[in-house]
This record gives structure tokens, sequence and C-alpha cells, in this order.
């Protein structure tokens, strides 16, 4: 089952910063989401959480982190602020 407000927090955040990065869903509760994450699985070095946050295939967030954190963990990575 999808997070309905995780993914709405990263389309607001994807809309405030639309060059900042891209992202999709994967969803666990479906064949092809388990596929997914047992072939991202040995770049992240250990099972990825779900839910969570990978970037660049690596483990970032353990959890859906808040939008704030997120977002200062983004420009900062970036080298930008708001």
């Amino acid at each position: 089952m999808l997070c309905n407000l995780a993914v709405d927090a990263m389309v607001e955040l994807q809309e405030e910063h639309p060059d900042g990065f891209t992202w999709a869903v994967i969803d666990a509760s479906t064949r092809d989401g388990v596929k997914r994450l047992q072939e991202l699985r040995p770049g992240a070095g250990r099972q990825i959480p779900v839910p969570g946050v990978l970037v660049d295939g690596q483990i970032v967030f353990d959890r859906i982190p808040e939008m704030e954190e997120f977002t200062g963990w983004l420009e900062e990575r970036a080298g930008v602020s708001t």
C-alpha cells in the first residue's frame, strides 16, 4: 500500500524544486516492486527499509522524513537555499 501522504509530499516538493531531483515510488506490495527492491539492495548495502528514501541508490532515510527535513537535506546537497 502506498503512503499517500508521502507521495503528496514528494509531488509538492518536486513542484517547489522542479530541477532539483527526480523520484519514483516503489510499491513493495507488488511483485515488480519487490523485484526492484531486490535489485537495489546490493547497492544500498542492506535490506531496504519500507518506507524509506534512497538517493542515488543509497539509503538516506529509513523512514519518510518530514518535508522540512528532506527539503533542507536536498538544498544542502544541491548547495542552494530558499
